[in-house]
């Protein structure tokens, strides 16, 4: 029995000194960052805080075309922008994927192909440039009402990409924030949701809070969103990111 008790803690020691042999495997130490722009203003493209609309393929690694590669996704602030300060140097197709515009690669879409080739060492800026479904404009920016609700106007034009169908237009909200990341939207206090059609393009759409501001002496952060869907009876616009939606610039305003 004791010789079994000894083999036992024999048995434990070499486990535990195999895990606690030390990982040499060399960490993280390169920088990805950049922004979205879009190529009808040339200004960073607005997006949903957090969106996942990088698609990073790391192809270094792989010893021949038959291995297989996940993907990985870099996250976009809201004014377009991205910073990732913990990657793994390498080989990567970087893809702008899955959010509201065009396929970006016009020849492999969406497939594993798809992307550009970018070797990340180091600090890398890595800029895109995007044909977005629909430009939102403000005519009239967020002010409050005497009874202490929101209004605003915004004007839209939809855009095509040479080569690919419109999408339709579909709905659009207001959106009422007291922090800066509008996504974290109070949807009972504003729910207030329009219904588009194409033929609203370059009107100015107004929009009035349902309810007054719950709380004052503070500032609200206002911004307009609008999505697209398939166009109707052409299921090729069903596009990579259908339902994403576009948005206006984040206007703050201060309710006394």
């Amino acid at each position: 029995m004791k010789k079994l008790n000894n083999y036992i803690v024999l048995l434990l020691c070499l486990a535990f000194a195999t895990s606690c042999e030390i990982d040499n495997y060399e960490g993280p130490d390169a920088t990805i960052q950049g922004t979205i722009f879009e190529d009808q203003t040339h200004q960073p493209l607005q997006v949903d805080h957090g969106s996942s609309i990088i698609r990073m393929r790391e192809i270094s690694w792989a010893k021949n075309d038959s291995a297989y590669v996940g993907n990985q996704i870099l996250k976009v602030q809201q004014d377009g922008t991205y910073r990732n300060t913990k990657w793994f140097s390498g080989e990567y197709r970087m893809l702008p994927y899955n959010g509201a515009f065009y396929p970006y690669d016009d020849i492999n879409k969406d497939s594993d192909a798809a992307g550009e080739l970018v070797k990340i060492s180091g600090t890398v800026t890595k800029d895109f440039t995007i044909t977005p479904y629909l430009i939102i404009d403000w005519v009239e920016e967020p002010t409050i009402l005497p009874d202490n609700r929101i209004r605003c106007s915004v004007r839209f034009k939809r855009i095509q990409k040479p080569g690919y169908e419109m999408p339709d237009v579909k709905e659009a909200w207001l959106l009422v924030s007291r922090i800066i990341n509008t996504s974290a939207r109070d949807l009972d206090m504003y729910p207030r949701k329009l219904d588009l059609s194409n033929d609203m393009e370059n009107q100015v759409i107004e929009f009035v809070s349902d309810r007054a501001v719950k709380y004052t002496g503070i500032d609200y952060y206002i911004r307009i969103s609008m999505n697209c869907q398939t166009a109707a009876g052409k299921p090729e616009t069903n596009y990579p990111g259908m339902g994403a939606n576009n948005f206006t610039t984040i206007k703050k305003i201060f309710v006394p």
